[in-house]
Formats: C-alpha cells, sequence, structure tokens
C-alpha cells in the first residue's frame, strides 16, 4: 500500500489495504529533489503530470491531483516564460554588431563570464547566450574578429575605437 501525503494539506489519503505499515511519499519531497537535482521545469512539469496520471487512474481525491494540476500548471508557465524571446535588440547601426562582439571577446579574456556553479565557460557558450538575449546569432563570432582584426590599421586604431569611447563615456558618468 501507498501513502500519499498531499503538498499544502496536513491530509494524508491511502488505498484501502491491509497493511499497518504502509509506506509513505510526501509530494512535497518528490518536488524538492526535482528541484534540487536541476531538472528543468519542463522535466518537473512532465513527471508530475505521470504522477498525476496514476493518481488519477487509482481515484485519489481531487485535492491530490488538483494541488498537482497547480504546480504543474506554475511549472509550465515558468518554463514559457523562461524561453520566451527576449525584447532586446542590438541596434543595426554600422559597426555596432563588430565592436559589441569585440566587448564580450575582451570580457571573456579577462575572465568576466562562468557557469550556473562558477565554472569557467567557453567563448562559443557566452557568445550563444548573448545571442539569445539580443536576438542575434552570434555563433561566426570568431569570423567577425578575425574579418576585422586582418582589415585593421597596423595601430588597431578601428578595433581600439569603442574601448576609447566607452573610456570617455565612464568619465563623463563619474563627473555628473
Amino acid at each position: 500500500m501507498l501513502i500519499i501525503a498531499c503538498p499544502y494539506s496536513s491530509k494524508i489519503y491511502h488505498e484501502p489495504s491491509s497493511e499497518t505499515n504502509a509506506p509513505t511519499v510526501n509530494l512535497d519531497d518528490i518536488l524538492e529533489v526535482l528541484a534540487q537535482n536541476n531538472f528543468s521545469n519542463k522535466k518537473q512539469a512532465d513527471l508530475l503530470e505521470i504522477i498525476n496520471f496514476i493518481l488519477h487512474k487509482k481515484h485519489y481525491p481531487q485535492d491530490i491531483c488538483g494541488n498537482l494540476e497547480k504546480k504543474i500548471r506554475v511549472l509550465k508557465q515558468a518554463e514559457q516564460e523562461a524561453g520566451a524571446p527576449s525584447s532586446l535588440r542590438l541596434s543595426p547601426k554600422k559597426g555596432f554588431k563588430v565592436n559589441f562582439i569585440r566587448i564580450i571577446n575582451c570580457l571573456c579574456e579577462l575572465s568576466f563570464f562562468t557557469d550556473k556553479k562558477g565554472n569557467d565557460i567557453t567563448k562559443k557558450e557566452v557568445f550563444e547566450t548573448f545571442g539569445k538575449a539580443i536576438n542575434q546569432n552570434l555563433s561566426a563570432f570568431q569570423n567577425d574578429l578575425s574579418t576585422t582584426k586582418a582589415a585593421a590599421n597596423s595601430d588597431m586604431r578601428n578595433t581600439l575605437a569603442i574601448f576609447e569611447q566607452m573610456h570617455a563615456k565612464q568619465k563623463e558618468i563619474s563627473q555628473k
């Protein structure tokens, strides 16, 4: 016999049986373990839908299934919001894309970025993430950097111009 402890409620339900020492499963424990082990919202919702289906088929009370359904809806909504494209865009002005790439590349070289656990992250991952954030394909960032490097003056004036502009802007901001 399986006893289900309902999250958000102190009630405990069980299937009829003659067993008295039946194991219990607390649904809060299931939710906690899924979250702790970095299951995506989609994966959590999928697993909870399976559990909910089983509980419906076994005729568990509606308040257990209803609570699970609410949690599934919350997880699905969070997944949709996380996957929604950003409204942020990179200006289409000439040279802005390559300058953006130069800035991000420099920050990568300075080890500004890590993954969620604090581990080093590849430039490819960094550019993919920024590309998603600004709705721009930055997968060819190496080509953009190489092309502009080859075309740059021997004194690198074009390459360094954005950093000089940023330096001047920061001075202006600091003086306000």
